[in-house]
Formats: C-alpha cells, sequence, structure tokens
C-alpha cells in the first residue's frame, strides 16, 4: 500500500505543477477531481447521489465541482486500490474532519518522527486510503473552508482572501473577522451592514445533505458559533443552528462526534463536519515543525486515536475522511516586501491597499496603469515575485476549473495582479508606515508546503 501511495504522490505533482517561471515547487490547485472542494462533494455522492445536482439555491445556475476521483491520475494501482476501498462495506455515516493547517507534508515528517502514532496506524491501515490533495487558491483558511463546506471553487463562491475590497460596500474587509481592514475599532458589522446570511451565492452541503433526508450536524469550537464565517458557510441550513454541537477542547469535541455518531448509527444515515483550528495558532505562532507545533499536533493525535480511532473500531459502515484547509510554510523576517515603501506603485490602486494575502497579494489597478504596474513590478520585484494577471490565472486554473469564468463577485475581489512570490518571500502593507514582525509560519501561496493537503479516508 505505501508504495501505491509513493506513487500517487508523484503522480499529482507531476500532474499539478506549476511552470517553471514560478519558481520551484509550485503546485496548481485541483478543482477536477484532486482537491479540496472535491473532498467536499464525496459525502453527498456516497450518502445521497441524488443531491449531486440538487438545484436549492436559484442564484447560482453552476453544479457544484465532482467528487474526488484518484483514477485521475491513471494508475491503475490506485484506481483499484480506490474501489477496492470504496466497496469494501456499505457506507451510511460520513465524517469529515478538517485540521487547519495540517499540510500533507507535516503529516509525513511527523509520522516518520513518530509523533502522531495514531494516525501513521490509520495511513498504513488495511482500511484506509491515503493519498495527498491539493487546497484551493489562495491557499488560506477563510476562502478553504468556504469550498470545504460548498464543494465550490473560489472562482464560484467568492470568499476569495481574507482581506477582500467588497464593491458593494466600498470598503477593505477582513472576511475573517467581519469588519473593515482598516477601522480603528474591532467592532464588526452589522446584519444591515454586511450580511453573512446572504453573502455566499452557492449553496453549502448541510443543506444539499438536509434536503435529501440525511441527519446533519456540525461538531465545532462553541466559540466560533453564529460568527460570520459559521453563518456565511452554512446559510439556510440546520446544522449551523439547532445541529451545531459546541466544544470547548478539541478532545471533548471528538468525544462529543463519537457520541454523535453512536446516538445516530441506527437511524438512517448521517454526515457530521467537524473542524480543529489548533494546529494553525501553534503554526503561526512557533512555525510548522517546530517542538511546540509537535506537541501540539501530539495531542490532537492522542485525543483523536482514544475518542474516535479505537473506540468505533469495528463499524465499517463508518467514514471518517480527514483532510486540512492548507499547509504552512517559514517565513524569513529578511524577506518582506513592503508595499508601501513603493508609492509609485500603490498610487497606481483604486482601492484603499492592495489585498489577498502575504503570499498572494491581489492588485486593483486604476484604469490604464497595467502597463505601468507591469514595468514597475518587473524592474523592482522580478527575481523575488511574479506578476500574474487575472486572466492568466484563469487560463491557468489558479481559482477554478481551467479558463472557466470567474462569478461576479470573485471576478471583483481578485483585482487584476496577483503578486506571487517565486521563493518563500511574503508582501505586506502597512497604511500608516509602521512594520509588524511576520507570523513565523505563514499560508496563501503556491508552494507545495502550502498547498499540498492529506486525503485519508478511513473505515472503523
Amino acid at each position: 500500500m505505501a508504495e501505491i501511495f509513493a506513487t500517487a504522490e508523484q503522480a499529482l505533482l507531476n500532474r499539478q505543477q506549476l511552470p517553471e517561471i514560478f519558481g520551484t515547487n509550485k503546485i496548481r490547485p485541483s478543482y477536477d477531481g484532486l482537491g479540496l472542494a472535491n473532498i467536499a462533494a464525496l459525502p453527498i455522492q456516497w450518502l445521497c447521489p441524488e443531491a449531486r445536482r440538487d438545484a436549492i439555491n436559484r442564484v447560482c445556475t453552476q453544479p457544484a465541482l465532482p467528487p474526488f476521483n484518484p483514477s485521475l491520475l491513471g494508475i491503475d494501482a490506485v484506481t483499484q486500490a480506490w474501489q477496492n476501498w470504496q466497496n469494501m462495506a456499505p457506507i451510511n455515516h460520513v465524517v469529515l474532519l478538517v485540521l487547519d493547517a495540517f499540510g500533507y507534508d507535516q503529516l509525513l515528517t511527523l509520522m516518520e518522527k513518530n509523533i502522531v502514532p495514531g494516525l501513521a496506524n490509520a495511513c498504513g491501515s488495511d482500511k484506509a486510503f491515503f493519498m495527498p490533495a491539493t487546497t484551493v487558491f489562495p491557499s488560506t483558511t477563510v476562502t478553504a473552508i468556504t469550498s470545504s463546506t460548498t464543494a465550490y471553487a473560489t472562482a464560484q463562491h467568492g470568499v476569495t482572501s481574507t482581506t477582500a475590497y467588497l464593491r458593494e460596500i466600498g470598503s477593505l474587509v477582513s472576511l475573517l473577522r467581519w469588519r473593515p481592514h482598516t477601522a480603528p475599532t474591532s467592532a464588526i458589522y452589522t446584519d444591515e451592514q454586511l450580511n453573512p446570511d446572504t453573502f455566499v451565492k452557492v449553496p453549502n452541503i448541510y443543506l444539499r445533505m438536509e434536503k435529501a433526508g440525511l441527519n446533519v450536524g456540525i461538531v465545532n469550537f462553541n466559540g466560533f458559533k453564529n460568527t460570520s464565517i459559521s453563518r456565511f458557510t452554512t446559510i439556510n441550513s440546520e446544522a449551523g443552528k439547532d445541529k451545531y454541537t459546541g466544544y470547548l477542547t478539541y478532545a471533548d469535541g471528538f468525544a462529543q462526534l463519537r457520541d454523535r455518531i453512536l446516538t445516530s448509527y441506527d437511524n438512517g444515515k448521517s454526515f457530521t463536519y467537524i473542524y480543529v483550528s489548533n494546529i494553525d495558532g501553534a503554526a503561526h505562532r512557533y512555525a510548522p515543525l517546530t517542538p511546540y507545533y509537535q506537541a501540539q499536533v501530539a495531542t490532537i493525535d492522542f485525543a483523536l486515536k482514544r475518542e474516535l480511532l479505537d473506540a468505533l473500531t469495528g463499524r465499517s459502515d463508518v467514514v471518517l475522511l480527514i483532510t486540512a484547509d492548507h499547509g504552512q510554510c517559514s517565513t524569513d523576517p529578511e524577506k518582506v516586501l513592503w508595499l508601501h515603501e513603493h508609492p509609485e506603485l500603490t498610487k497606481l490602486l483604486w482601492t484603499p491597499a492592495a489585498t489577498g494575502e502575504a503570499r498572494a497579494r491581489f492588485l486593483h489597478v486604476k484604469n490604464g496603469a497595467e502597463d505601468t504596474v507591469k514595468a514597475y513590478v518587473n524592474s523592482h520585484f522580478d527575481d523575488n515575485f511574479l506578476l500574474v494577471s487575472k486572466a492568466e490565472a484563469i487560463a491557468l486554473g489558479l481559482f477554478g476549473l481551467p479558463n472557466e469564468p470567474l462569478s461576479p463577485e470573485s471576478d471583483d475581489r481578485v483585482g487584476d495582479f496577483i503578486l506571487v512570490p517565486r521563493h518563500d518571500w511574503i508582501c505586506y502593507q502597512s497604511l500608516t508606515g509602521e512594520k509588524w514582525a511576520p507570523h513565523a509560519g505563514v499560508h496563501g501561496g503556491l508552494s507545495r508546503a502550502e498547498m499540498l493537503i492529506p486525503f485519508l479516508a478511513y473505515r472503523f
């Protein structure tokens, strides 16, 4: 099995490799069947295939992306292993566990160091199918989580980055915190100003499965209930309201998930989404794979094994899907581009500042200034950054399936150009001139460490 999965890894890398101009080890996201949004489509295929094209939201005319499909790699052994795994037993209950910032490369390293014995045993089990997948672009939480709860690409769902310019309210907005990006206070928008319940125009997977009659629920940190991101990823569903189980720690979250499965086991099919944020915080603060990061992941592994992997052994019709929203890479404080130190460039932007991510900076350029922006970037940043136009990004399939148009919302928000680091640089912009120390770990870009996520399908 290990040899088959290693073959799948190399085939995925070959298939999704970006052109050399992007730099080494740059990965193109897959939306056609080997990415995060495709993983989100799997529970629907298994539990209620009739809901795959259910047009619940009349505003969205485009169907969700297809389910995860390893046969796209064109390797007979991988295709057969996936088919054999799916045919082991009926699938009646599915859990989708998203571990924030737990990249595929990080998982492999921790398994080699015996930091995560529970996950290592699960990945190597004859009850498992394991290989890498890709996340979406930008490889950041708010964008990826929306894809993991809708099975739509960035190109369609409109949640394009942590910081976005929303033309409809004329403001730079932090979509993660739901407040003005440049405001002097931390007050969030009221529903009258910006309503999370109408923000995302594509249907979520919870509502689609609820309409098909499934028992659908969410297990998530108690403090995340009714937040903006919780609301706009669960619009109109019961899962985001009465079927939301809040936990205090991931350990009791796994225990509550176990009890939910046992309670619903003989009462029809069920789907549960569970999210754990803690790895991301440790990676941002300490950098991926440091001893403090390893300590955090080791405790999650212990709780996962104790409360779920061991406790539900033998229930082969229960499937646990483990993945991540993105990985992370370490930063170098000497490799920071500060855009405010380049007023000749920023004066060509029609937004108050660039948007996007530190590893994928969106530039909204004044009409007629495109050539001037290209010339400036090429003469000042070309060694460390690549300037990619929106049209080039669409053709490459960075935001969705190659050459497919963006939704009006996404088209507005991704800007005219993207500053993509060729190596391990990051890009910040201070509106006050004050600089700050970067996180020890970051994400959002196209590097292998950020883009590759694990795909583990495990039968208890």
